[in-house]
């Protein structure tokens, strides 16, 4: 069995947080099917190793669900060999070991961290966070169908920023980040801020679980084969069709849009050049709608959009007739991440 697994099949956060350590790796992404131990083993090792960390959700509506109760807590399955809680302060929780008082409330004491919302702690100025060697942002990726922000991926450039500081300046490592979710959908404009989309199609096309690239980025996509069977043994997943976009992305680690019709290679001979962006996505006119692709232009004669913010809202508002176009199915795209790209830039969910 690879390093990457315990013998129970679970992630060995082990063997990951020793060669973060060793190499000095400053990102790690875990997007892999449901229930491997992304979550549970990230803050175990947090627990485990005593790091002071900030837990990230993605809204302050999650927060507030994971700190209404001690039972709600992601680290309540930690008991009895941790304590650890919740303890709402404001627009933050601390992260704290607690004792039973008198009436059997939870009484904090020694400080782990914090949690917060990335919405909060995005716009803080001023933030100490020195403090943390940790942020761990469990579920950066939505469910498929909950709205996603364009501004969500520049909010975590800031917050990181925030908390990062000066460290490095001063000669310190820099803020770890641990990135969690599963593969709901690879339209993630964290993700594409990081520039890592095609990072992690890459992996999927080689079949690879593990990649560190040399800006020091680890991505882990774990398929654990012991996990798959056994979950494939549970009432849920004996009901549901292996066909369904749900068992893809909790057995599969399928993306949403894997098998999507809007993906297909074709040749751009006899197509028109419409319009360019940064380099990456070129828009060809065909008879029957359009196809985006890679393939650049030889002909200059063509729109041209940079990666700016005034320029993605430009090309949205000068070709906001390819919407109608992509919701008839009229669009080809060349692959996953550029259907992903388009569908921030033109506001599609």
């Amino acid at each position: 069995m690879s390093d990457l697994y315990l013998p129970s099949g679970f992630i060995n956060m082990d063997h990951v947080y020793e060669k973060a350590e060793k190499d000095k790796l400053w990102l790690i992404v875990i997007l892999g099917k449901r229930q491997v131990g992304k979550t549970y083993g990230t803050l175990q090792t947090m627990l485990r190793y005593g790091l002071q960390h900030i837990l990230l959700r993605r809204t302050s509506e999650e927060l507030d669900t994971i700190a209404a109760s001690q039972e709600l807590s992601p680290y309540k399955v930690f008991e009895p060999e941790y304590r650890v809680g919740l303890f709402k302060m404001k627009k933050i929780c601390r992260i704290c070991d607690w004792i039973p008082g008198e009436k059997g409330e939870a009484i904090p004491t020694d400080q782990r961290g914090i949690a917060t919302s990335l919405a909060q702690i995005a716009h803080i100025r001023g933030f100490n966070g020195s403090a943390f060697s940790d942020l761990v942002y469990d579920e950066f990726i939505p469910e498929k169908g909950v709205l996603t922000k364009k501004s969500e991926g520049e909010s975590f450039l800031n917050a990181y920023v925030t908390i990062n500081g000066n460290r490095e300046l001063r000669g310190e490592p820099p803020l770890r980040a641990w990135l969690l979710a599963n593969t709901n959908r690879i339209d993630s404009p964290i993700l594409e801020a990081l520039n890592l989309t095609d990072d992690v199609l890459y992996m999927r096309r080689k079949g690879m679980e593990e990649l560190i690239t040399d800006t020091g980025v680890y991505i882990i996509q774990p398929d654990s084969e012991k996990i798959t069977q056994e979950r494939e043994q549970t009432a849920l997943m004996r009901q549901i069709s292996r066909k369904s976009e749900f068992y893809g992305m909790s057995m599969k680690n399928e993306f949403a849009y894997d098998e999507s019709p809007y993906i297909k290679s074709i040749s751009t001979k006899g197509l028109t050049p419409l319009w360019q962006y940064d380099e990456t996505m070129y828009c060809w006119e065909k008879p029957e709608g359009f196809y985006i692709c890679r393939a650049p232009f030889k002909a200059s004669a063509v729109m041209t959009y940079t990666s700016s913010r005034t320029d993605r809202e430009r090309l949205n508002m000068d070709h906001s007739y390819l919407k109608p176009y992509y919701y008839a199915g009229c669009i080809l795209f060349s692959d996953l991440r550029l259907l992903s790209l388009f569908k921030q830039i033109f506001n599609i969910d």
